[in-house]
């Protein structure tokens, strides 16, 4: 199996990308990596800081990457927006998960249905006066329809989600997959649009509500108490946000022409079997990194139902089969469960000591391409 070369600098040389939710966790990685790589010019586009404290603002961002400010939703914002920026290559991260707000389930599927609609009618019709070569939007692991036991999920198996919101990014599953089929498949000079179903990310910057690695930080930094009883046991398909867009960046230069349509469909991005952890181990890794509260954290998540060692536990149904990826992307999982964590906690660390955040993360990324 060859490995892709996920760090090619010389095919981001000159290309101009669009990266919609970019002030999120996963887009500051994303942008600061593909100005790592040399893209002429990288894009934003998002509403607004989607929590705080900001990895976006902590690591500068705002003084170095231009940001149109708009609804994902908004359509003609968007075409606007696309029509000044044309990018050769567009990743669609703006999503919402179910934390806030005062109806949060409704909000999160709108976003995210709707916003992914709404992002590739945009495509389409800027595509007409400019090409755009290559579209990937990013979903997430639970897109699927649930599933007592088995392996893990291929990209052939049926969609669906397990509640509302999880059917919300199955939901933009099949907007990708219908614009495609309408516009943009067997045709001359369109994109080639894929998606990548991704594994429970972790890393440094997420300050999000609601999620584990988050509240574990908080914990350990006495900022506020622990949320057990939010963090249900069982495995789950954490995958280092590093891992994830290494295989986002080999993804966008195979659908890059000529062959790029051979490369538009949809993606498994995760752990490697054996690889998965649970939430109790997760935490507990992070305490070990970070010291303070998390520990009691660990300890309630496992004493919850389903939460215990790894080696009690069932396979939970979240798990993805990546074959697919590892034989015609060759991408490969670099940083296991035990790195990621690892990293993860001590990008928090540095934050807590007041390093300079953009050259911490630029360092983890200079490590995870060694």
């Amino acid at each position: 199996m060859r490995e892709t070369a996920m760090s090619d600098y010389a095919f981001w040389q000159g290309k101009r990308v669009f990266v919609t939710g970019h002030t999120g966790f996963v887009g500051t990685w994303l942008s600061l990596w593909l100005h790592r790589l040399g893209a002429a010019a990288v894009i934003g586009y998002s509403d607004d800081m989607p929590t705080a404290p900001s990895m976006y603002r902590l690591c500068g961002m705002e003084h170095t990457m231009p940001w149109v400010r708009g609804d994902i939703r908004d359509v003609d914002k968007l075409t606007a927006a696309l029509r000044e920026a044309r990018p050769d290559i567009v990743f669609h991260l703006a999503g919402q998960s179910e934390h806030g707000g005062l109806h949060p389930t409704v909000e999160a599927i709108a976003v995210n249905v709707v916003g992914t609609a709404s992002l590739l009618e945009a495509v389409r019709v800027v595509n007409q006066e400019h090409p755009i070569r290559a579209v990937i939007a990013v979903t997430a692991a639970d897109c699927y329809a649930p599933r007592e036991l088995g392996p893990g999920y291929r990209e052939s198996d049926s969609l669906g989600g397990g509640e509302p919101g999880s059917a919300g990014k199955a939901g933009a599953e099949l907007v990708v997959s219908a614009f495609r089929r309408a516009y943009f498949a067997g045709r001359e000079n369109v994109p080639a649009v894929a998606t990548v179903r991704a594994g429970h990310l972790i890393g440094g910057g997420d300050f999000a509500r609601g999620r584990l690695v988050p509240d574990c930080v908080r914990a350990a930094a006495d900022l506020r108490a622990a949320q057990p009883a939010a963090w249900p046991g069982g495995f789950r398909p954490w995958l280092h946000v590093l891992d994830a867009l290494a295989g986002c960046l080999a993804l966008a230069q195979r659908l890059f022409p000529p062959g790029g349509g051979d490369f538009a469909e949809a993606w498994n991005l995760g752990p490697r079997a054996g690889d998965a952890r649970t939430a109790a181990w997760l935490a507990e890794a992070v305490r070990t990194r970070l010291g303070g509260q998390p520990a009691e954290l660990a300890a309630a998540i496992a004493s919850r139902p389903n939460g215990g060692d790894a080696a009690e536990q069932p396979m939970a149904p979240a798990l993805l089969d990546t074959t697919k990826a590892a034989l015609r992307l060759g991408w490969r999982q670099r940083w296991e469960a035990e790195q990621s964590a690892q990293h993860a906690a001590d990008w928090y660390a540095a934050w807590m000591k007041g390093a300079p955040m953009r050259d911490v993360t630029v360092s983890q990324i200079a490590q995870f391409e060694k």
